[in-house]
């Protein structure tokens, strides 16, 4: 049975998508902001590249650490409101950082920091969602947000580039600033029912609640699916640092055609959201999301087929499209399937291996595009490969999911405390 889905009703979600659509534009400015302010100031590429990875790099730091804390605290609110006021205080002070002394390692540091607050948010974000929206809204919702998302990524670099060609790069940091203090006033009014937090002394060790998220996600079948699709399609996505390299290598690309090809990945992730939920009307998700991940098995062959810059664009519009395809479904069954005293966990666990699995990919399609000769192809083959492989191999416990909510009335406007579909020890979650 497909999942039924609908009208987001809930005011709550609708606030928490406008704050976060302008969060999510702070956060593509800052993509490019930070680098720059690095380069700025000191003129270092090696500096600058690394102030292009703090997102990747707080995740492997703080991931573990994020789920459990915000399980802790059963208020995804207050989280989320401590993480946008930590980055609003951070990106507006980093201008002055850059002077201070030490000044480029201050702002690696700042940087880092407020990316690991931006791990913490995203975190307390999924359990937000999961307590504002009914399981029927859950893709609807989803999809939304990563709407807000590719938007973002698209408008927050041409926004930021062009306010420091009219401003300066020091200037134009506090529009980024601005955006998290925006986005942290629309989350004042808002209230989630996620349960009161356990009492301290029944509270177990830090480490032992990242232990039982762990063990909740290698002893439920579906989710550890899910959590290994992600990791797939995070290395395997990782093939796209080599197309520019294989624009202008091979197709001897424009550099107006390399900003046409590398576009149209988010211009294919816009796409996907908009129709995401009218797929969650007609089919199951665990099929949809396995063809999806063997659809970007074909994305990458016919990128290795590619012999002109159009077709490759064609084919990246594709590959950005169905990964996110597959991202908003997976949230969205992680969400239905979760215990809410476990999403967190089992949220960031998911994401810091996905995000650990990115740069794996990029040495590795790297090295075999070098070991090639320089061609890329090979690189994009073996990418397909791999894409194709883990979704056949997940393609029985995917298409047995039937993605029936875990918690609904079908008439209630507000949604009530989900439980999980099926328990962790039974012999349904260990098929």
């Amino acid at each position: 049975m497909a999942l039924s889905t609908g009208t987001v009703r809930s005011g709550t979600f609708r606030l928490l998508w406008g704050g976060q659509t302008i969060s999510v534009i702070g956060d593509g400015a800052a993509a490019l902001a930070v680098p720059l302010l690095v380069i700025h100031a000191t003129g270092s590429p090696v500096l600058g590249a690394l102030a292009a990875t703090p997102r990747t790099v707080a995740y492997l730091l703080v991931g573990f650490l994020a789920g459990p804390i915000v399980d802790r605290m059963r208020n995804p609110r207050r989280v989320m409101l401590v993480c946008d006021l930590l980055r609003f205080a951070v990106f507006g002070a980093l201008p002055a950082a850059v002077h201070a002394p030490f000044g480029p390692g201050l702002v690696l540091l700042l940087a880092f920091a407020a990316s690991s607050a931006g791990v913490f948010f995203e975190t307390a974000l999924a359990v937000a969602v999961q307590t504002s929206l009914r399981p029927r809204d859950l893709v609807t919702g989803n999809a939304r947000l990563e709407m807000s998302n590719q938007l973002g990524l698209l408008l927050g670099p041409a926004v930021i580039g062009t306010g420091v060609a009219a401003f300066g790069v020091p200037s134009a940091m506090w529009f980024n600033a601005v955006t998290f203090l925006l986005s942290a006033l629309t989350l004042v009014p808002m209230r989630f029912d996620a349960g009161a937090p356990a009492e301290p002394g029944a509270r177990a060790s830090v480490r032992r609640d990242m232990a039982e998220g762990l063990r909740y996600i290698r002893g439920h079948a579906l989710v550890m699916r899910l959590v290994s699709l992600q990791v797939v399609i995070n290395l395997v996505i990782a093939a796209e640092t080599l197309v520019v390299f294989y624009a202008t290598h091979d197709l001897h690309a424009s550099p107006t055609w390399i900003g046409v090809i590398l576009a149209a990945a988010g211009l294919g992730g816009i796409g996907a959201t908009s129709v995401a939920d009218a797929a969650a009307r007609r089919f199951d998700a665990g099929p949809l999301i396995a063809v999806s991940v063997i659809g970007l098995g074909g994305t990458l062959l016919a990128m290795g087929a590619a012999r002109d810059p159009l077709f490759l664009a064609a084919a990246n519009f594709l590959h950005g499209g169905l990964s996110v395809f597959a991202s908003v479904h997976i949230r969205a069954v992680r969400q239905r399937v979760v215990p809410p005293q476990l999403l967190g966990r089992v949220t960031a666990n998911a994401r810091t291996f996905a995000f650990a699995a990115n740069p794996l990919g990029a040495v590795l399609f790297g090295a075999i595009a070098s070991g090639a000769g320089g061609d890329a192809r090979w690189s994009f083959l073996t990418a397909a490969a791999l894409s194709v492989a883990s979704a056949a191999t997940a393609w029985h416990g995917l298409a047995a999911h039937r993605a029936r909510p875990a918690r609904d009335d079908g008439e209630d406007d507000e949604p009530k405390a989900p439980g999980p579909e099926v328990a962790p020890g039974s012999r349904a979650a260990s098929e």
